[in-house]
């Protein structure tokens, strides 16, 4: 998944790189997409969690973004500063392994951002 994601980045512009970013605070909702519990051959124990996220960004993009739910602007202080972003959405897989004596970290097994890293 890393190596995929550093070569997909590496093709984008400045702006759609930009748009990648959500700080926790411009996260508008959260939920979970999926969540399965599966065996492997050897009867270890994983759980997958996917989520999806939307996020406001104010990243420089077209008003137009293929996939992107809504542009629309956000007055500050009065009508002279306005402000444009972005609605954008993001999925994110999680998978642990839950076998016994397994260490309790969460690997990314899928990284989703619609129309910016297609």
């Amino acid at each position: 998944v890393l190596n995929v994601l550093k070569e997909k980045i590496s093709l984008l512009s400045d702006n759609h790189r930009d748009a990648l970013a959500a700080d926790i605070d411009a996260i508008m909702y959260t939920t979970e997409g999926d969540i399965r519990i599966y065996y492997n051959d050897d009867g270890r124990k994983f759980v997958s969690i996917l989520m999806r996220f939307w996020y406001l960004n104010g990243a420089n993009l077209p008003d137009e973004v293929p996939g992107e739910t809504k542009v629309f602007q956000i007055v500050f202080g009065d009508e002279s500063t306005k402000e444009k972003r972005h609605l954008l959405t993001a999925n994110y897989e999680f998978q642990r392994e839950f076998t016994e004596g397994a260490k309790p970290d969460w690997t990314i097994t899928r990284i989703e951002h619609p129309r910016l890293l297609e």
